[in-house]
């Protein structure tokens, strides 16, 4: 198992996503803390964790919120990986020239706004300890038109991640993004099922191997690039895209 001993953060950790990373990396060995806003599904997946033979710790976190993420990282202490995986809200369909100015900035600030907090809160501690992984998740490819303010959200983290990824580096820190062209079975179960059914055919459409990533996948890499397997990378992104994004 390659996260005997960890202790992992997973911001999000409720979500679709979240649940699929947490659960891989109990099932690695890491101590989970489980970080959101729902208490009774954060209860329903630390419960499944530990049921598998997995160590899970939940808390009631706002990753939007200085002191509570700030309060909750030092109280879980040892840090080593932090994964924020929260949700964002989206407004899609809309022209950028048609949007208001609150529509277009509300992913953008909230995205850059809880990365930040999430990291800075976990790179404190893990420079006291000298090594650590911090992971961010979506990652930036080509512009596709009508989705607001979410895609350039994306890339104000990835520029983030990059800064992070430099100057953490001295303290062993290592700081990556699993970067995707999305993942149909992280849709949420009460979207229209026609329209899930169009996005997951697309999704697979623009990939080079006709099939998108799975969560399975997602826990998988997720895994890999928080052990020390990867120790060699930091400053990148890995590509679960299927070759949707070509590097």
């Amino acid at each position: 198992m390659m996260l005997t001993g960890k202790n992992a953060i997973v911001y999000g950790a409720a979500g679709p996503i979240g649940t699929a990373v947490a659960k891989a990396f109990a099932a690695d060995g890491a101590t989970v803390h489980l970080a959101g806003r729902t208490p009774a599904k954060l209860d329903r997946l630390a419960a499944e964790i530990r049921d598998a033979g997995g160590t899970a710790e939940t808390a009631v976190v706002d990753a939007l919120d200085e002191a509570s993420v700030d309060q909750h990282a030092e109280a879980v202490g040892a840090i080593d990986i932090s994964f924020n995986l929260i949700g964002h809200q989206q407004t899609f369909g809309t022209p950028l020239i048609d949007m208001n100015l609150a529509d277009f900035e509300l992913p953008v600030s909230t995205m850059v706004r809880s990365f930040y907090l999430t990291s800075r809160a976990a790179a404190r501690l893990m420079i006291k300890q000298g090594s650590g992984v911090i992971l961010t998740f979506g990652g930036y490819g080509d512009p596709a038109a009508n989705l607001g303010g979410f895609q350039i959200g994306f890339g104000a983290v990835e520029a983030l991640r990059r800064t992070f990824a430099l100057e953490l580096g001295q303290h062993g820190i290592r700081v990556l993004t699993l970067q995707t062209g999305g993942i149909p079975e992280a849709v949420p179960a009460d979207f229209p099922e026609q329209a899930a059914e169009a996005i997951a055919k697309d999704t697979a459409r623009r990939t080079m191997l006709n099939r998108a990533a799975t969560l399975s996948d997602v826990g998988a890499v997720a895994v890999f690039a928080a052990s020390d397997q990867a120790r060699a990378l930091t400053g990148t992104a890995l590509n679960l895209s299927v070759g949707a994004v070509v590097n």
